[in-house]
């Protein structure tokens, strides 16, 4: 059964709600890539990564996700010029979600540790770039789900097209552009960021 969940930011300035979430609308993943987990390190969120360095994200259609309180907050950073749009609160560098340089692709993977609880998302169904998870006993070596995760997101994507709620969602503008200018990390933030 779906389900509305809140969610907000560490110093709660932003909030909001992603709506309908159910494991058939969504996909729980847990990412082990070092962009990832460079975005969580730029951010001082180190700490609310899993073991062995993964990102806990649910990948969700942008017009599920509804801004309640604090929009002006939300920001941009991008580790290159063709990097994902990677989103964050400026008020306390909560990270928000990750998203493609456009809005014609409807999908954000939203930063689980914002939400007051998961359980609507079901168990984690998708384990990606385990290759480039951090070393350790029982650290996971095989990718799981991809194929699940692919399919959702193609069926979630069909399913907005249809409705018209494709390009819709708090981080592009209704002309696609993005509701705040990305920044491009420095040479120096890029380095800090990918320092395991």
């Amino acid at each position: 059964m779906a389900e509305n969940v809140k969610f907000s930011c560490g110093c709660g300035a932003l909030k909001g709600v992603l709506h309908d979430a159910s494991p058939a609308t969504g996909c729980h993943l847990i990412c082990y890539c070092k962009d990832c987990r460079a975005f969580a390190r730029h951010m001082g969120r180190l700490d609310a990564l899993e073991p062995y360095g993964g990102s806990p994200l649910v990948q969700v259609l942008p017009a599920k996700i509804e801004i309640a309180e604090g929009a002006e907050h939300i920001a941009c950073l991008r580790f290159s010029e063709k990097g994902l749009h990677r989103w964050y609160a400026s008020c306390c560098r909560t990270p928000l979600a990750n998203t493609v340089g456009t809005s014609k692709v409807p999908m954000a993977g939203m930063w689980c540790p914002l939400f007051e609880s998961t359980n609507a998302f079901g168990p984690v169904v998708t384990l990606g770039f385990t290759k480039m998870a951090l070393p350790g006993s029982g650290r996971p070596r095989k990718d799981k789900g991809l194929a699940r995760m692919l399919g959702s997101l193609i069926k979630r994507s069909m399913s907005a097209y249809l409705s018209g709620t494709a390009r819709q969602g708090p981080f592009f503008t209704p002309d696609g552009s993005p509701v705040a200018q990305p920044q491009i990390a420095s040479a120096a933030e890029r380095e800090a960021a990918y320092r395991e």
